[in-house]
């Protein structure tokens, strides 16, 4: 993932989650805003009481790599911020993957509803 694509200011992960638009499972919360930027942005934030520093950096380098893995789940001009939750540091690759792409696919068929 780019530098560019990532999210850095507080003031926009606030912006974002207070909006409350996006989905959840038991691991993940999704939350997407609109954007003019012609780019994707995310933004990876989780509970300091989640695990050490090396378990955060771990499962923030894992999701970083299932977003840039599978560019065709998230929708482009778009702003996701992704809230882990502690249950996520407990699955495997594999799991990560499959629960984040879920959550992805469910903002991605609540857009095609409206």
């Amino acid at each position: 993932m780019k530098k560019e694509n990532i999210v850095q200011k507080s003031k926009d992960f606030d912006r974002i989650i207070k909006k409350r638009n996006g989905k959840s499972n038991n691991y993940f919360i999704i939350n997407k805003e609109e954007n003019n930027e012609n780019k994707t942005k995310f933004g990876i934030t989780f509970s300091k009481n989640l695990g050490n520093a090396v378990t955060r950096n771990k499962l923030k380098r894992r999701i970083k790599n299932i977003i840039d893995q599978n560019n065709k789940i998230y929708e482009k001009n778009s702003t996701y911020i992704i809230i882990a939750k502690k249950d996520a540091i407990y699955l495997s690759y594999k799991q990560l993957e499959e629960e984040l792409i879920n959550v992805f696919n469910k903002i991605k068929g609540d857009n095609n509803e409206k």
